[in-house]
């Protein structure tokens, strides 16, 4: 299986610094743009099953480019969701730092192990994604799949395809409106690309300026 990842575009939330988790931030004017740019990157792309997380951000994202691939089943997929920062949703980085400033340090270093109040443990978003990947590669083992999906949920299918310990994926950056392509076989899975984003131009957001990850 050729698994096509798809990181949403900026969201209004992402573009002031606030932490969204689960909370459906719309997409920003520049993420709608972003949209479209990866759409047109991949017309082209032989694809044929889209999967997305119900969010706004990624699913208007994923039918960006679905508009380009008619035929194509599209599915939303709570496994795709982002992962639940309990008390840290809705506000902005700043504020978390002031707040939870050392589980916010805990997060970025050791996320297995970091617990947010009120929020998801890194092990239920771990077997989601985990659990997802193997029905999507035992259901479409020679064909492309693309999922437009969230931050987290594409550094753990990076990071469990190179063997990565996971208290490493924050070392990972992903692009909003990238893609990142994992080729699966009988033997051992293949990154291929990873947070690609020359179709978006002078649309990418530098990594220097978002903070709420």
């Amino acid at each position: 299986m050729r698994l096509i990842i798809i990181r949403h575009g900026e969201s209004e939330w992402n573009r002031i610094g606030r932490y969204q988790c689960q909370a459906d931030a719309p997409l920003s004017e520049l993420g709608e743009r972003q949209a479209q740019a990866l759409a047109t990157r991949l017309r082209s792309e032989p694809i044929h099953a889209i999967f997305s997380s119900s969010l706004q951000r990624a699913r208007r994202t994923g039918e960006a480019v679905a508009a380009h691939h008619p035929a194509v089943p599209f599915t939303i997929e709570p496994a795709l969701l982002e992962i639940d920062h309990g008390e840290w949703q809705g506000l902005l980085s700043s504020e978390v730092v002031e707040r939870f400033g050392v589980g916010l340090i805990e997060w970025q270093h050791h996320p297995t192990r970091a617990q947010m109040p009120g929020g998801e443990s890194f092990s239920n978003i771990l077997k989601r994604v985990l659990d997802f990947r193997e029905r999507l590669c035992n259901e479409f083992p020679d064909q492309n799949v693309l999922i437009s999906t969230h931050d987290v949920v594409v550094k753990i299918l990076v990071a469990d395809a190179l063997g990565m310990d996971m208290d490493r994926i924050n070392r990972i950056w992903v692009t909003n409106a990238s893609v990142s392509v994992i080729e699966y076989g009988e033997g051992m899975p293949y990154l291929v690309s990873l947070s690609e984003a020359c179709h978006l131009g002078r649309l990418e957001v530098a990594r220097e300026n978002q903070k709420a990850i």
